[in-house]
């Protein structure tokens, strides 16, 4: 293996965090992607790209000074591989290593503005950094993904043509299922759910996709409440045959819109 060149990525990072618009001390790049996915499609393998660090598992914090890589012991040889001169490996699990948030609290200055793209961490994440940063000063900032907007020759997202699964092969159809869905919200007196997960979504509509390597998903979301079920799909992905599958009752939408219909 050999290191990746990333000075240039770094610096048109950088110069981003350092604009009027985003004005960032740091900017946090994790492994997941919009849904929190395991294993992600090369659009979203945002961390390899401005790290060069190609493993499953690990997050990179940007500063205007520094680059820190964490991962764990599965990795600590393939990163120390891939990365260049510009990184520092942080070897989680180590007792002088700190944690990733750790490292944002102690580390950098206090008063530290850190930003994140909040689409790529869980809410439960978001609050807990907040609270941890407010306690020396500094302040967690939503911005765009400024990976994405330096990364030059971005592999295009996937839309592969879904698959309907017959009840022979999920034992129930997906009605059932959102049925059983509503008399759980209705037990916890919750108005809807959205469904984020890419597997639970494949698993809740008997569809089935490729959109990530060696992952029987597809890009999607869903919104289910007693009154109706939304499913945004990419437009591509999408046929007859699935629509005739999921029948009246599922409004089919745009996967770019989902956000609109929950501001709404």
């Amino acid at each position: 293996m050999t290191a990746t060149n990333t000075t240039s990525r770094l610096q048109k990072l950088r110069a981003l965090m350092q604009s009027p618009e985003y004005n960032v001390t740091a900017f946090v790049v994790p492994s997941e992607d919009a849904h929190q996915s395991e294993y992600v499609a090369e659009c979203d393998e945002r961390r390899g790209y401005i790290s060069g660090f190609t493993g499953s598992a690990g997050l990179a914090v940007v500063a205007l000074e520094s680059a820190a890589l964490f991962t764990d012991g599965r990795y600590f040889l393939q990163a120390s591989q891939q990365l260049d001169s510009n990184w520092t490996l942080m070897k989680s699990g180590l007792p002088e290593v700190p944690t990733w948030q750790d490292y944002l609290v102690k580390n950098l200055p206090a008063g530290s503005r850190i930003g994140i793209d909040p689409l790529v961490f869980t809410a439960t994440d978001a609050y807990k950094l907040e609270t941890d940063l407010a306690k020396v000063g500094s302040s967690l900032v939503p911005v765009a993904n400024l990976v994405d907007l330096i990364w030059e020759d971005r592999p295009a997202r996937p839309a592969s043509k879904l698959m309907t699964l017959s009840t022979k092969t999920t034992g129930r159809t997906h009605t059932e299922k959102i049925q059983q869905l509503r008399k759980d919200l209705e037990k916890k007196g919750v108005a809807g759910f959205v469904v984020s997960g890419l597997d639970e979504i494949a698993w809740l509509f008997n569809l089935r996709g490729a959109d990530v390597h060696c992952n029987p998903v597809f890009f999607s979301y869903a919104i289910v409440t007693p009154d109706y079920v939304n499913l945004y799909l990419q437009e591509q992905s999408t046929s007859a045959v699935v629509r005739e599958h999921l029948g009246a009752e599922v409004v089919v939408k745009s996967y770019e819109t989902v956000f609109d219909d929950l501001r709404a």
